[in-house]
């Protein structure tokens, strides 16, 4: 669906968005570009860097990196384990709400 619409770095959102509503697709670049400009403020320097990561990760590989599951291995390859993120990001609940949150602005 993604090539016959001519967005091959397009979530399945923007094709379904496209198909439905002839809204026009968004790459995952220039969604991942308004998640930064709108969703990274008000975070202090250390969280934005770690949203930056996952933003980025989401550019490359698509949708699978924003799975829940995903936090402890992007935890584990940043700071090179939870306790070591949790002292610079504070709590789980924290880093996670943050996750939950860039991702809306995914697809706000």
């Amino acid at each position: 669906m993604r090539r016959l619409i001519d967005a091959p770095n397009s979530d399945i959102f923007d094709v379904l968005a496209y198909v439905r509503l002839t809204l026009a697709p968004l790459s995952r670049a220039e969604r991942a570009g308004a998640a930064r400009a709108k969703g990274l403020a008000g975070y202090q320097r250390e969280m934005r860097g770690f949203l930056e990561y996952v933003l980025g990760a989401y550019e490359l590989h698509g949708t699978d990196e924003l799975a829940s599951r995903k936090i402890a291995d992007f935890l584990r390859i940043r700071y090179g384990g939870t306790n070591d993120a949790k002292r610079l990001l504070g709590p789980m609940p924290a880093i996670r709400e943050a996750f939950i949150a860039i991702q809306a602005h995914l697809y706000h």
